[in-house]
């Protein structure tokens, strides 16, 4: 007995340091805890918005149980679109529509299997609905979602997923009174599915199997075979499934692919420009502003300037468990995090290629 409790206490020790090993960095902004019951799970993935006054710039969270919250980039909710069950969201920029260009912010709406989709100006509390609220894809349950501007031809498309696996691209398509969309491609991945990010700079689409990594799909070659991103599942010691959220750090030639480890608090990168080598994980631990993140569903990444206080851009995930200052378990919310800290944290400096000016 006393050999056995001898080595238990080995393995805690063993893991408590592993854990303690784990580079961590503490928020810098977190938001108002979204309006839900404090035992709901219901924030879930945030979006980016950058105004020409920075400061003016917005965050989008979805809610699960109610619709689609803006936030500033002070953490402040200005306004609430409660359009039904939206579960992820992301931003476009310069979408042809209406004999002009719009920015948009969309998500995937459960309740209606539809994409809702609105145009962002000035006034955060003013969004415009501009999707036929008929409009439905063929999928039942819609869960994961992303948009992609192609570059090359003018054109936006959505990927929107379902928990069966079932992937959908359709294409956004506006004349000057209304706006549809047209299915381009369908397939099926092995297993349940979620996050979802497009990799402008090489055409593909990054989709996350929560309980088999990350693959990489061709955007032009459809009928090209999906390729597993290395040490992004069960063979990567670091990883705890589901593996969630998806995002893409892209500065110069910088290109990193980040992704949430939901099972253990924690986010891996990878280097995309280097066949995507394993670079590690950090997590966002307690911090003098606020918590840290557990759990995390959706995040996303900016990496211009955003303002002086981030001049290499900034990281956002949602946190599962979130708690006040007094330390009281309250709803749900999103963490905004200075790229900086994650840099430095990881040592990325001192790993080659990877100095960011």
């Amino acid at each position: 007995m006393k050999k056995f409790l001898f080595l238990a206490a080995l393995a805690t020790a063993a893991c408590q340091n592993a854990e303690e090993s784990i580079p961590k960095v503490s928020a810098d902004i977190q938001t108002t805890p979204c309006i839900a019951e404090v035992e709901d799970d219901a924030a879930d993935d945030p979006a980016f918005w950058l105004h020409t006054e920075a400061k003016k710039s917005l965050i989008f969270g979805s809610n699960k149980k109610r619709g689609l919250e803006v936030y500033a980039l002070t953490g402040e909710r200005l306004a609430e679109y409660p359009t039904g069950r939206l579960n992820n969201v992301d931003v476009a920029l310069a979408v042809p529509m209406f004999d002009t260009v719009y920015d948009i912010v969309a998500a995937s709406n459960r309740d209606y299997d539809r994409i809702d989709i609105w145009t962002i100006n000035e006034n955060p509390t003013q969004l415009k609905l501009v999707s036929d609220t008929a409009m439905r894809t063929h999928l039942e349950g819609v869960y994961g979602f992303c948009l992609w501007n192609d570059t090359s031809n003018a054109r936006t498309y959505a990927f929107v997923n379902n928990k069966d696996g079932e992937v959908e691209q359709w294409q956004l398509v506006a004349d000057s009174s209304k706006i549809s969309f047209k299915l381009t491609r369908s397939f099926t991945a092995a297993g349940q599915v979620e996050g979802m990010v497009v990799d402008q700079k090489n055409r593909l689409l990054y989709l996350g199997e929560e309980q088999g990594g990350v693959f990489a799909y061709p955007l032009d070659n459809t009928a090209a075979e999906r390729m597993r991103i290395p040490m992004s599942g069960e063979e990567n010691a670091d990883l705890a499934y589901d593996i969630e959220g998806l995002a893409i750090y892209s500065r110069g030639e910088k290109h990193l692919l980040v992704s949430s480890s939901q099972g253990n608090f924690r986010y891996a990168a990878y280097d995309i420009n280097d066949d995507y080598r394993y670079l590690g994980v950090f997590a966002v631990g307690n911090g003098s502003v606020c918590d840290g993140t557990e759990e995390t569903d959706g995040i996303d990444i900016y990496s211009g300037a955003v303002t002086q206080q981030y001049p290499q851009g900034i990281f956002l995930a949602q946190d599962g468990f979130n708690y006040d200052d007094k330390g009281e378990k309250t709803s749900q919310n999103f963490k905004l995090v200075d790229w900086r800290k994650i840099e430095t944290a990881m040592q990325l400096k001192e790993k080659e290629g990877l100095t960011i000016d």
